[in-house]
Order: C-alpha cells, then sequence, then structure tokens
C-alpha cells in the first residue's frame, strides 16, 4: 500500500534539525514548517546550509539530529512516494541521450503515470521548440525549464526547489515562479524555493526563511518582516551633498544613505514615519536645492537581507 499522509499534515516539518561536516556545521538546530498552500522564500549567503536543508527535508540526508517530515511521515519514506513530491536540486539532473519529451514521459513512467499532458507546461516555460532536441545538447537555462517542467508535472502536494530561476532571462524567471505560485494557490502545494534573485522571491513568497552559517536568522511572514524596516524615501536632488546635509538636519530624519543607480546619484532617506516626503520636498526647496524626484521607497527583501546579515556580522 502506499503512504497516506493525513489530510491536514503540514507540507514539510523541520524540528531542530542539525548537520554537521567535517569543516563545521551546516545546519545548527534549525525548526521550520512550509504549510500546504505556502510558497516560503529560503535565502541566504552561499555555504550558509540552504542546499543541505533541502535534502534533509526530502530525506535524501540523514540529519545528525533532529526529525523531518513531509506530508506527515517521515521525509526518508516520502521521498519514495510516488509523484507526491516535485523537485529541483543539484542542476537539472536530466537524462542527456533522451529527448526533452522523453525526459519528460520517463518521469511520468517512473512514478507509475502513463502519458501526461505536458502541453502547458511547455507552452508556458518556452519549451516546446526543444521538445525534439536531446537534453544534453541543451543551454544550461533550457536544462533548467526542462528540470522545473518536470518537477511540476505530476502536480505533486510539495515542491522543493533549489535555485529554479538560475540562468533563466527576467521573463522566464518571473513565467518560472508564477508556477511556484498557482501551485500553492490553486492545488494548495507546499512550496518551498530558494533563490537569488530576491526581488522576483519577494514578489511570490507567502513566508521567508534566512540562514547565515546554519542559524536560522528570520522566519516569518514576508509582509512582516518587510513591515520592519524602517520608511524612507528616495530623493534626487542638485547639488546632492547640499541636499543631504539639508536632510540630515530634518528632525524627522533617521539617517540618509547615498546611491548610485544608473550613474545617477541618489540618496535613500529614512524617516521616523511615512507621509512625510512633502515636508522634505519644501525643506529642500527652502534651501535653494532643486528636486528632481522624491517618492516613498517600498521595503525590499533585498534591504532587509542586507540589514539582517549586517546586523549578524556578515557581508552578502
Amino acid at each position: 500500500m502506499g503512504l497516506a499522509p493525513p489530510a491536514a499534515a503540514a507540507g514539510i516539518e523541520l524540528a531542530d534539525v542539525a548537520k554537521a561536516w567535517r569543516g563545521g556545521a551546516a545546519l545548527q538546530g534549525v525548526s521550520l514548517a512550509v504549510p500546504a498552500g505556502t510558497v516560503v522564500g529560503l535565502v541566504g549567503p552561499s555555504g550558509a546550509g540552504k542546499t543541505t536543508l533541502m535534502r534533509i527535508a526530502l530525506g535524501l540526508l540523514e540529519p545528525d539530529r533532529g526529525s523531518a517530515r513531509v506530508l506527515g511521515v517521515s521525509a526518508a519514506a516520502i521521498a519514495r512516494h510516488s509523484g507526491r513530491v516535485g523537485l529541483l536540486l543539484d542542476g537539472a539532473a536530466l537524462e542527456p541521450g533522451l529527448t526533452v519529451a522523453d525526459n519528460l514521459a520517463l518521469h511520468a513512467l517512473r512514478h507509475g503515470r502513463g502519458r501526461v499532458d505536458a502541453g502547458p507546461l511547455l507552452e508556458r516555460l518556452g519549451l516546446r521548440p526543444l521538445v525534439g532536441r536531446r537534453a544534453g545538447r541543451l543551454s544550461q537555462g533550457e536544462a533548467i525549464r526542462v528540470a522545473l517542467a518536470r518537477a511540476l508535472l505530476l502536480e505533486p502536494a510539495v515542491l522543493v526547489l533549489d535555485e529554479p530561476v538560475a540562468h533563466l532571462d527576467p521573463a522566464l524567471a518571473s513565467t518560472a515562479l508564477d508556477l511556484c505560485l498557482e501551485a500553492a494557490r490553486t492545488r494548495g502545494a507546499a512550496v518551498l524555493v530558494s533563490s537569488h534573485q530576491l526581488a522576483e522571491l519577494q514578489r511570490v513568497a507567502d513566508r521567508l526563511v534566512l540562514l547565515h552559517r546554519g542559524k536560522l536568522l528570520l522566519d516569518g511572514e514576508m509582509a512582516e518582516l518587510l513591515a520592519t524596516i524602517a520608511p524612507a524615501v528616495r530623493v534626487v536632488a542638485r547639488p546632492a551633498e547640499a541636499a543631504r546635509a539639508v536632510l540630515a538636519r530634518r528632525p524627522e530624519v533617521r539617517g540618509v544613505t547615498v546611491l548610485r543607480i544608473d550613474g545617477v546619484e541618489a540618496l535613500r532617506v529614512e524617516i521616523a514615519a511615512a507621509g512625510q516626503a512633502a515636508a522634505l520636498n519644501a525643506a529642500l526647496h527652502a534651501a535653494g536645492v532643486a528636486v528632481d524626484a522624491i517618492a516613498p521607497e517600498r521595503p525590499t527583501l533585498e534591504e532587509l537581507f542586507r540589514r539582517t546579515l549586517a546586523a549578524a556580522g556578515a557581508g552578502r
């Protein structure tokens, strides 16, 4: 008989998971959950332990301490359960001698499924012209798209995707993450996805997990974590040094950072509360500073990432 996870079980659950290699600890007592119907974004610098965490979550690696459960049963057991988990780890890992179409068909057959219509996925991921090409002749980006189509093909209840948008152009990266979001929203899949494309991840993730040196630095709702960033406005003014001096003296200003974007110098101005752009604009004009642009700045995952690592004494 196949495994029958409880209907209300969380997608993925890690409890006090630790793993050490000869060079040091990869994970240090990490606990997290990926509920059904939720996209959890996993971020961290290189070497933070993200891939190790994913391999343990899939039952492909045994933790030194703690436990991993998928759909209510041991991760080691569910990893062998046919078709309920879609994954993309360690690159595309396709059969190089088979065509794109045959790689997808083989995946279905391995999980006891007959013909599965891959047409919609091929269309969304721009793969239809490649169905007859052998996987060994694909570019890196093409192979990643095929691997993502394979992970989604059987409409799994759990998706674990390590850098699924690596080597993709911005439009295809957006489409790939949209597919992850749709899996959660329309089928109730539990999705754990890592990516260095933080702006795209911010767009689709419901929750955020940030790892650094095997430790969990952040774990929470994306919107709530972003709300911890102080409100700010972006100012482009001339002369910039005069603008900076004026703003630094304002009582509502908490800090001024100089930015250079596409060759243009701008100021990121942290303020005590939202809605103070008009007052800053008036103060600059009164001081004879020409303001080219001033607008509220939306909190970003990039900024949250940078601040969290800085507080932990780490570089990006």
